[in-house]
């Protein structure tokens, strides 16, 4: 009698287990669609899905550099975050990597811990926002930017930047674009690694060791891009989960080589 009651027991055990798993399998699934409905929604309420032609926005002088694709420039240069920012005051920006699933409204919150669990909404999420380091500057000034996000599944957030890590995704996804109403600022990808969360990457204080930080990040790179930051350019530094524990963070890092001004009235 003892047996059979321990194996009712155990039975009962498996099957709570098996709930349990399964109900966690379907609401990490719908958070997921959740998060992809909410960054639809955003995409709409910027005006990414239906644009007339926009205007061509134009080069900066004291930023001018070789000739580049100005397309993705163009497609971010009317972009409505005057729209976002009526759902959310912390919205900063429209962040892009063309021809990715990565193309996020950036909010920057009091802290760096709200934006984790909540969408750019403010709503509860799993799959959180993309958001821009606290310490930063809200203009986007500054030597060296970090911007957050969860590596979710399905590519949501910043999943896609794991590719990095193969050379031919490098070269067919080079840059960055960040637009924040006045501007359409161009990051060139010079690094791709994995940094510790002590490193010198998430150091806050480098105004004064900037080609220290420069040198750690292209020696740490698994990537040769050929593109070698100046100490008076701003890096910009995108940072995930490597999926293996707390301790370090998948890092794809661009430096400012282009700077698209926006005509007055956009």
């Amino acid at each position: 009698m003892i047996a059979d009651m321990m194996k009712r027991m155990v039975t009962r055990c498996l099957w709570l287990v098996l709930a349990v798993s399964v109900a966690a399998v379907l609401y990490h699934m719908y958070d997921n669609r959740r998060a992809a409905a909410s960054n639809a929604k955003a995409a709409m309420l910027a005006g990414l899905e239906h644009k007339d032609a926009p205007s061509v926005p134009a080069p900066l002088p004291e930023e001018a550099s070789a000739p580049a694709d100005t397309g993705p420039a163009e497609a971010l240069a009317d972009i409505d975050l005057a729209a976002l920012q009526a759902v959310n005051g912390d919205v900063i920006g429209w962040l892009e990597i063309p021809d990715t699933q990565v193309s996020y409204p950036l909010v920057q919150g009091q802290d760096n811990q709200f934006y984790l669990s909540h969408s750019w909404e403010k709503k509860p999420s799993g799959a959180g926002a993309v958001f821009l380091e606290e310490t930063n500057s809200r203009d986007l000034t500054g030597f060296h930017l970090i911007v957050y996000a969860h590596r979710m599944n399905k590519d949501l957030m910043f999943h896609s930047l794991k590719y990095y890590s193969d050379p031919a995704y490098f070269q067919a996804h080079p840059s960055i674009y960040l637009a924040d109403g006045t501007a359409v600022r161009r990051y060139d990808i010079f690094a791709a690694h994995e940094a510790g969360v002590t490193s010198l990457v998430y150091r806050l204080d480098l105004e004064e060791h900037r080609q220290e930080l420069i040198d750690f990040c292209l020696d740490n790179s698994v990537l040769d891009t050929g593109v070698v930051p100046k100490p008076e350019e701003q890096l910009l530094t995108l940072s995930t989960c490597t999926g293996f524990g707390h301790a370090a963070r998948w890092v794809v890092q661009g430096v400012l080589r282009e700077r698209y001004e926006i005509p007055s009235g956009h």
